[in-house]
């Protein structure tokens, strides 16, 4: 499809070492905090529709937040791009912990992010259809990853891997993605400068079976990436049913 090129831009601004990889497990307690001051939410708004104009926007509001509040802002597919654009808002809100000796690797700030994602669209967002965890779960896939660095005290970025729980449970009954990559978009989409001087980067979840994040651990990002790709539209909008590259 013709919004692709937009979308790449032509060229990729994470990083691309195997040795970047991470699994992240889940056997650490979150401490709690009061929630942090949505401190960008109008800038990132704005950003996001600028890069995808035209589009009916409107917002799931978390009712009750902890940490940080994390809301899921979506907008509808349009005839040239068919598909439903969801960021969220709240994640940056606090800086993510990035150890000294990775933050001294990087060219610029990267602690300040957001992640994004594309249903197709003929996927169900009503508030009764996403009663229906299968409708639902790439919400909460979202907002998971948005409190998973503040909850744990770390950090998420380009090729990070994280498994749907340490055994690679399912997502949801209608689907067998269990895991997830973080991809960047081009830097026109994928980063947000904000009037104080920070920059905002939105990382853009990528659905994974456990056979495509082995994969990655042993290949690395790029060699994956050429596996997914070779799907085209699947590989960027989400389809749960989509065919697992590394079975």
């Amino acid at each position: 499809m013709n919004f692709f090129k937009k979308l790449f831009g032509g060229t990729n601004n994470g990083e691309k070492s195997k040795d970047g990889t991470t699994i992240y497990t889940y056997n650490e307690q979150a401490d709690y905090e009061p929630p942090a001051p949505m401190e960008y939410v109008e800038e990132i708004v704005a950003h996001f529709e600028t890069v995808f104009a035209g589009r009916e926007c409107s917002v799931f509001h978390e009712i009750i937040s902890d940490m940080i509040h994390i809301d899921v802002n979506v907008m509808s597919p349009t005839e040239e791009e068919p598909f439903w654009v969801l960021y969220t808002t709240g994640m940056s809100d606090l800086p993510m912990t990035i150890p000294d000796e990775i933050q001294e690797q990087m060219e610029e700030n990267f602690d300040r992010a957001e992640v994004m994602i594309f249903l197709p669209a003929s996927w169900e967002l009503t508030q009764e259809s996403l009663q229906d965890e299968n409708n639902y779960w790439p919400i909460r896939l979202m907002k998971q990853m948005a409190r998973f660095p503040h909850q744990y005290n770390t950090w998420l970025g380009y090729g990070h891997t994280i498994p749907n729980y340490e055994n690679y449970e399912p997502y949801a009954d209608g689907t067998g993605l269990n895991g997830v990559v973080l991809f960047q978009l081009s830097e026109e989409i994928s980063v947000i400068p904000t009037k104080d001087g920070n920059k905002v980067h939105a990382y853009f979840l990528i659905p994974l079976y456990k056979e495509e994040m082995e994969y990655k651990l042993e290949h690395g990002m790029d060699a994956l990436l050429d596996k997914l790709f070779e799907l085209e539209d699947d590989a960027l909008i989400l389809n749960p049913n989509r065919r697992n590259t590394c079975k």
